[in-house]
């Protein structure tokens, strides 16, 4: 299954997801605006088009105490959330919970990839996913795009050497945002082999079903259902 992960909402470009092979995508919101109304417009729309739409919210903050705060507010209220990172502590207490699905851009406004060898061993026995963002590094320029380039082959060698989940996604705004699943296939057999890069694509959505698994009403954890 293609999940994209994004901000799309309109009809029109949520239909385009659909013409260009998306099996369904993640609407998320950051978490001083989230919406659960919104995100069912979002989903009717979506299941109009027969596409899978799950929930999602990110979490910006420079505070360890706060994103731990926020992590227990929103993880039972939606399918996926995501810890905008970049600041190096942020990085360190995503990886250090089990509550977070992805760390968002490890390395925004970094001058390093924002992971090394401790953080992708947290993140490895916490399974907290590292995002490849393609949007943050198609907004770059010239050299700058040149070293978002070399920080995702840098998360990437230390995910497959610590055994880290990875996932890639457009995070589109907009219709001139969206990008085909076969394009960031494309992206990623130039970075790693193509059975890590089938991997990665794949990543998405055995997360959302992993989190829509455990959100249904008779699951009490992992392996512990409510029988009647």
């Amino acid at each position: 299954m293609r999940i994209d992960i994004n901000r799309i909402e309109r009809e029109e470009e949520i239909k385009m997801l659909k013409e260009l092979k998306w099996n369904g995508f993640v609407f998320y919101q950051y978490d001083d605006e989230f919406s659960k109304e919104k995100y069912e417009e979002v989903k009717e729309i979506g299941e109009k088009y027969k596409l899978k739409v799950y929930s999602g919210v990110k979490i910006k903050t420079e505070n360890s105490k706060e994103l731990r705060n926020k992590v227990k507010k929103f993880r039972n209220k939606c399918h996926i959330v995501l810890v905008e990172g970049g600041v190096l502590k942020i990085n360190r207490t995503a990886v250090e919970m089990h509550d977070v699905d992805i760390l968002s851009t490890p390395e925004l406004g970094r001058k390093d990839s924002g992971i090394d060898h401790v953080l992708a061993r947290l993140a490895s026995t916490h399974r907290v996913a590292i995002e490849l963002n393609l949007k943050n590094l198609i907004n770059k320029d010239g050299y700058e795009r040149a070293r978002t380039l070399l920080f995702f082959r840098n998360n990437l060698k230390l995910a497959k050497k610590f055994d880290v989940p990875v996932i890639i996604c457009s995070d589109a705004e907009n219709k001139y945002q969206i990008k085909n699943p076969y394009d960031l296939r494309a992206f990623l057999n130039t970075l790693v082999e193509p059975i890590y890069a089938k991997k990665i694509m794949e990543t998405t959505y055995k997360i959302c079903e992993f989190r829509d698994y455990l959100m249904r009403d008779n699951v009490v954890r992992y392996g512990v259902e409510i029988i009647k």
